[in-house]
């Protein structure tokens, strides 16, 4: 039987969420007052929470700004998609055999929705969307301490940057339809192999873009 959720866990979970949807962006401040009031408890699970979530890099602490999500490092980014494609990889392997009829129906659907905000410009809608993506099949693979370490390296990433990469957006759609049909076709083997591909296809376009950029 898993432990229960200390409010401390709950916390945590809840900002990570928050930062991989979109809803805190880096530099965005956290109030320990505040959160303690919107998620009415004591200061205390609170100050325990952005402790755990400083630890893991995925908040900052400033002497003028106090606590504020982390900027993310360029420099960091080329290790990060490195883990990233071994991990989300082996994750998606996992996933297959529970992946039924209707967890693809419900691929699908976001896929025809993520090329509806792709077409209408709308990356805020689509970064929301693609999370959802993912951690559906990751979820599904049944390997909490696995799925824990990918969010932990999801919320150290410029996923806004990602996205508004001339072109990049339509390819990675494309490419989320080959992970869909490696799925479909049951072929675990395949869609691990998409998905890394998939990763390592934007860890590229990232890098080109910044090494043009930088001249």
């Amino acid at each position: 039987m898993p432990p229960l959720k200390t409010k401390k866990d709950s916390l945590v979970e809840i900002i990570r969420e928050a930062i991989l949807r979109g809803e805190l962006e880096p530099g965005d401040r956290l109030l320990q007052e505040e959160l303690a009031e919107r998620f009415n408890t004591s200061s205390t699970p609170v100050r325990e929470a952005l402790r755990e979530l400083e630890a893991e890099g995925i908040l900052q602490h400033s002497p003028y700004r106090g606590v504020q999500i982390a900027e993310v490092r360029l420099e960091d980014v080329r290790e990060i998609y490195m883990i990233r494609g071994v991990l989300e990889a082996m994750a998606t392997r996992l996933a297959v055999p529970y992946l039924n009829s209707a967890h693809i129906s419900r691929l699908r659907e976001m896929q025809a929705r993520t090329e509806t905000h792709i077409s209408a410009g709308e990356f805020k809608e689509l970064r929301k969307l693609n999370y959802e993506f993912h951690m559906l099949i990751y979820l599904s693979a049944g390997m909490p301490q696995l799925l824990k370490i990918i969010k932990s390296l999801w919320t150290k990433f410029p996923w806004d940057t990602l996205h508004v990469l001339p072109g990049r957006a339509v390819v990675s759609a494309r490419e989320h339809i080959q992970i869909i049909q490696a799925i479909e076709d049951q072929d675990p083997k395949a869609a691990g192999q998409a998905m890394q591909a998939h990763i390592e296809h934007g860890a590229a376009s990232l890098a080109e873009y910044v090494a043009q950029n930088s001249t």
